[in-house]
């Protein structure tokens, strides 16, 4: 087709057009190939910044002895009793390092312990410390300021229980060998002090009504 008054024919406006189109299609997908790349060199910092976030934090964990189960008072502690956990080495709490698990195993409970919580040493007995028997008894007494002396009354320590007559009665002062299992740290105002004695179990009836009537007299013996 010819050219009028020097237009251009309409083929050739076609084929400009067509040329342009197919020039920015060409251009697109490099400008999607960057998107990409920047994309995933984002992505690549961030999980880095995440991995290490992670790393630094594990290393400011520990290990540490939790309890697995409930332990009663006086129980020797088994391993199935104690598990490890990881608690932030900066948390501002007691704890027990894992690294003792062996030591602690075969201690005896100092006080009732329950489960889900972490071990700490003021739980524990001191090691080798004196246990109850199955023949013995704990029984609680009530001392006043004169029924007990003001030195050596420690856990452990070898009493001698002196039961006293009922008043208005003939009857005779008796001795019952035992030894502290503990003392409770409240003193009332009067001056008692409860004191928990271990006493051999045939015993434990008369040396607790003994204690019921105020008849008790615990006298520490030496070693």
């Amino acid at each position: 087709m010819t050219r009028r008054n020097g237009a251009a024919s309409p083929d050739s406006a076609n084929r400009a057009a067509r040329q342009a189109t197919v020039a920015g299609q060409k251009k697109d997908p490099v400008r999607r190939r960057w998107g990409r790349i920047g994309g995933g060199v984002f992505a690549a910092v961030v999980g880095g910044w995440l991995f290490a976030s992670l790393y630094l934090s594990a290393d400011d964990r520990v290990e540490v002895l939790a309890v697995a189960s409930d332990i009663g008072r006086f129980d020797v502690i088994d391993r199935s009793d104690l598990r490890v956990v990881t608690i932030g080495e900066d948390t501002d709490v007691a704890s027990i390092p894992a690294s003792r698990l062996d030591e602690l195993v075969g201690r005896v409970a100092s006080t009732d312990i329950v489960a889900g919580g972490l071990l700490v040493d003021g739980q524990l007995l001191p090691a080798g410390d004196r246990l109850v028997t199955a023949d013995e008894a704990i029984v609680g007494v009530l001392v006043g300021p004169g029924d007990s002396p003001t030195t050596g009354m420690t856990r452990g320590a070898v009493v001698s229980v002196v039961i006293r007559p009922a008043a208005g009665t003939n009857g005779t002062v008796a001795e019952v060998p035992g030894w502290i299992a503990g003392i409770g740290g409240e003193v009332s105002s009067s001056g008692d002090r409860p004191v928990e004695v271990v006493v051999a179990r045939s015993e434990a009836a008369r040396v607790s009504a003994a204690a019921a009537d105020r008849r008790v007299t615990i006298v520490v013996l030496g070693d």
